[in-house]
């Protein structure tokens, strides 16, 4: 009976005006190649045929009941005769065989397309597909244009059998109901617009049908359905929804992620299996504001959102005294209120703040204050002495110590003064100090004098050690005497021993000149031949060689004049420099 059905569906199809070629496609073979991947394969062929509206495509599993009925083998054809009887008892005209073997980094399709009339192969589409899955499919649906493309071109796609005795078969209808979860998806039945779902279809063609399933936000479902006459056809899909996924960033790290107000967790976070379309996100950090962005979710791709989240201001509240001061912060001026108390609202960050009143010495503090911190400062001027100037260009320095009799020098100012030293107006600037005293180490700073402000120094000496004093004399004679202010002895010493390193280097020229004249006499004195040269010239070598002597004589005299004076100094510096 079912045979019968078959065959009468397929002289349906052919005698009709929309005539479409009978295909049945054959589960793909594969060396090496997943089961998963085959079935894919097999499914994009079989989609990209009905979509073509050029084909009815056998369903799979109407010809896996006639495969399993007649006991072929799916994994391949045995020989002519088996075609013919494979391709008739499936009511197609041609069988569609599909082949993948995989290789390292491509796909290598084979497609042959076998005619039932003849048993041979009349086409066959074969490509390389280099790259993963996605690639292997799109090839599939290349490779099945090709096979639109062949099959169309080799014959006439609307056939006439003008045969004695047989009437053109009429066509038959039935009913089909659709639904789908979720509702409201386009019905495309044979590329015709039947409605949205769920729908019921009263009058519908028999046979094989192409459904297509279309909703904004879901994946397309493109399948082949069989409508039986005399029975209503129940179909139901569940539609996939497209999907993309999301990584939110933000600066700093560890804000907390809401997605359309529920929370998802902290940043960085990555979000997947999310449906396509926009979000609201929001991101919130403690002691920052929150950040709130439209992001769009794209199909099949990873979308990427940074926030640069805004810190919350800080406060500074400045206890001054007296109440009257002025802060000025971050190119702003704050007025003390009555209660002496000043706030301050600055960004996060390192601040330098300057307070001021008038006939005060103004004060300037560096403050770091983090985001939403309140910081507390308590800031007590100093009353400027009566008589001081009122000039804008002058400033005022003030240097103490804690050693008595210390007096300064002043770069580009005339005299010394003495310490303790207050309120010493200077134009501003920057000036070199130096503070001496005897039996002291000197000490240089500098001093940065600001309008009509007073700069604060401290100097503390140290007191000269008899044991640095030694230290200065072993580098040179004399240095340590310099050092703890016995500036005679020291010029002394210092004098003896470069006198002394001069003799020893004109000392050692000459003996070097002597020793060649000495040498120069001994080689005559071996020369000569007559005794009387012999005895002269020996004179003249042993009065050289007393020369010779002489002068190692004058440098062992100069060396120990030299490393006496080097030792006397390093006593001296000791043990009679009064330190």
């Amino acid at each position: 009976m079912r045979y019968s059905f078959l065959i009468f569906s397929f002289l349906s199809i052919v005698y009709s005006q929309d005539y479409k070629l009978v295909v049945s496609i054959l589960d793909f073979k594969g060396e090496d190649v997943s089961e998963k991947i085959l079935k894919a394969s097999y499914q994009r062929l079989e989609t990209s045929l009905i979509q073509s509206n050029r084909f009815t495509v056998v369903d799979k599993k109407e010809r896996d009941e006639v495969l399993k009925e007649q006991e072929f083998q799916q994994s391949g054809l045995c020989d002519d005769e088996c075609i013919v009887d494979l391709g008739k008892n499936l009511g197609a005209e041609y069988l569609v065989i599909g082949e993948l073997i995989e290789l390292p980094g491509l796909y290598q399709i084979d497609i042959k397309i076998l005619s039932v009339e003849t048993g041979e192969t009349t086409k066959k589409v074969t490509s390389e597909i280099e790259g993963g899955m996605k690639d292997l499919l799109n090839g599939i649906e290349e490779a099945s244009r090709e096979i639109v493309r062949q099959i169309a071109s080799g014959g006439d796609s609307n056939p006439v059998i003008q045969q004695a005795g047989i009437a053109l078969a009429e066509k038959k209808y039935s009913g089909v109901f659709i639904e789908s979860n979720p509702k409201g998806a386009t019905v495309m039945v044979d590329g015709e617009d039947r409605g949205f779902t769920p729908i019921q279809i009263e009058k519908i063609e028999v046979g094989t049908r192409s459904l297509m399933l279309i909703k904004p936000g879901y994946e397309t479902l493109s399948k082949g359905i069989i409508v039986i006459e005399g029975e209503i056809t129940n179909i139901s899909e569940v539609l996939i929804p497209k999907t993309g996924s999301l990584t939110i960033l933000s600066e700093p790290t560890g804000a907390m992620v809401y997605l359309e107000n529920i929370p998802r967790g902290k940043t960085p976070l990555d979000l997947k299996g999310l449906e396509v379309k926009d979000y609201i996100i929001d991101v919130e950090l403690k002691n920052y504001r929150k950040k709130t962005l439209r992001v769009t979710v794209q199909y099949n791709q990873n979308t990427t959102q940074k926030f640069e989240l805004e810190s919350l201001p800080g406060t500074i509240n400045a206890i001054i005294d007296p109440v009257s001061a002025t802060v000025k912060a971050y190119g702003k001026k704050y007025k003390s209120s009555g209660s002496g108390i000043t706030k301050v609202t600055l960004p996060a960050g390192k601040h330098s703040i300057e307070i001021s009143n008038k006939g005060y010495e103004s004060q300037t503090r560096t403050i770091t204050i983090g985001p939403n911190e309140a910081v507390p400062l308590e800031i007590n001027l100093k009353k400027k002495p009566a008589g001081v100037s009122s000039n804008p260009d002058i400033g005022f320095l003030t240097v103490h110590s804690m050693n008595d009799d210390v007096k300064l020098k002043i770069s580009r100012t005339p005299g010394v003064q003495e310490l303790p030293l207050d309120y010493y107006e200077l134009k501003y600037g920057v000036y070199n100090l130096k503070a001496f005293k005897k039996g002291f180490e000197s000490k240089n700073v500098k001093a940065t004098i600001r309008q009509q402000q007073t700069e604060k120094i401290e100097i503390n000496l140290d007191k000269k050690t008899a044991k640095k004093a030694l230290k200065y004399s072993l580098y040179f004679p004399g240095a340590g005497q310099v050092y703890a202010g016995t500036y005679q002895r020291g010029l002394i010493y210092s004098i003896t021993s470069i006198a002394m390193g001069a003799m020893i280097g004109q000392g050692f020229g000459t003996l070097n000149e002597e020793k060649d004249l000495m040498d120069q006499y001994y080689s005559n004195y071996q020369n000569a031949t007559s005794p009387d040269l012999i005895n002269s010239n020996w004179n003249v070598y042993n009065d050289q060689v007393q020369v010779v002597n002489d002068e190692q004589q004058k440098l062992l005299i100069f060396s120990g004049v030299l490393a006496g004076s080097w030792i006397m100094s390093l006593i001296d510096a000791y043990y009679m420099s009064g330190l």
